[in-house]
């Protein structure tokens, strides 16, 4: 990983009534990565969350959760993984959603890390990360456990619902891969299109207004969207699930973590959450039994009980400090 370099600042705009962040770039193995961050509403800061969003997500769909915890007095940092949102993508069609291997996205996580150190963001870094961004939260607790002071997961990636077991889709992938497909969108998948999201509604939150929201901004922002996953995705995402389900390796992260698990879940694996939770030294689970996928982008009661368990977790670990 080549140390980030800070590139020219994008210009900090931001929807009527949104909450502004300060953009800029900075570049990690020859690709630029877009990074928002901003303070505190008033006040010494608690923190600085950072969050880790989901596949297919960008920073301007946290722009509610941003504002409620710069009002909380935390600082926030947020930034689009490699391939999608305003970072640069891996393909001319970019709406394919791709990466070469899990990895890549934990060299993401460290170079924005370090990038906020120089810029001297408050600590303790408390982590917020949901779905995929939860997957690469967990595996880059295992490499640095005391980087964070402790991490909330919003329904995690530590398992995918598929329609056949994951060692046949792994082996479809590998097969599709040596014949140079790795590029291309695994079954099921396609390009963005509001009709192929609008299908989504349901799987991803009961919060009909906030659903319409994230479509608004993407019928605004069309170079935001993204597509479906390819082969060599998939793939990737099964060799990293596959690596957290060995013996010993979430036992050795000792970073406290609170796992938020919906109870209407249809994207990925209640069951693969749980046995993970109970295998981390100082893991805990809560399920939110109505919550769907999006546990930020739901219902006010919901949204609230989410961000009630995330106050208090992390006022018990910033107190340990």
């Amino acid at each position: 990983m080549a140390d980030p370099a800070l590139c020219p600042s994008d210009e900090a705009s931001a929807p009527d009534g949104a909450v502004s962040v300060e953009l800029e770039r900075i570049l990690v193995d020859g690709m630029r990565l877009r990074l928002g961050h901003r303070g505190p509403l008033a006040g010494a800061a608690r923190g600085t969350v950072v969050v880790l969003t989901g596949r297919a997500e960008f920073i301007e769909k946290y722009e509610e959760t941003i504002g409620e915890l710069a009002t909380e007095g935390f600082a926030v940092a947020v930034f689009d993984w490699r391939g999608q949102g305003g970072s640069d993508r891996f393909l001319d069609r970019r709406h394919r959603g791709h990466v070469v291997r899990i990895e890549d996205y934990l060299a993401d996580l460290a170079a924005v890390l370090e990038h906020l150190e120089r810029r001297r963001l408050p600590r303790p870094f408390l982590m917020l990360g949901h779905s995929m961004g939860g997957h690469v939260g967990l595996r880059y607790l295992r490499l640095e456990p005391e980087r964070f002071a402790g991490a909330v997961l919003s329904a995690p990636m530590l398992g995918i619902r598929l329609p056949m077991p994951a060692a046949i889709a792994h082996a479809i992938c590998t097969v599709a891969i040596r014949l140079g497909a790795a590029h291309c969108y695994a079954p099921g998948q396609g390009d963005f299109h509001p009709e192929r999201l609008a299908r989504e509604f349901h799987r991803l939150t009961s919060c009909e207004m906030r659903f319409q929201d994230l479509c608004r901004r993407l019928e605004r922002m069309p170079e935001l969207a993204l597509g479906g996953v390819t082969y060599g995705w998939l793939a990737a995402s099964l060799r990293s699930i596959a690596l957290l389900r060995q013996p010993g390796f979430v036992e050795a992260i000792t970073t406290p973590v609170l796992v938020c698990q919906a109870g209407r879940e249809r994207i990925v694996s209640n069951r693969a959450m749980t046995e993970i939770t109970r295998r981390l030294p100082r893991g805990r689970l809560l399920v939110l039994p109505e919550a769907r996928h999006e546990l930020l982008r739901e219902r006010d009661p919901i949204r609230q009980q989410f961000l009630k368990a995330f106050g208090a977790f992390a006022d018990e670990v910033t107190r340990r400090r």
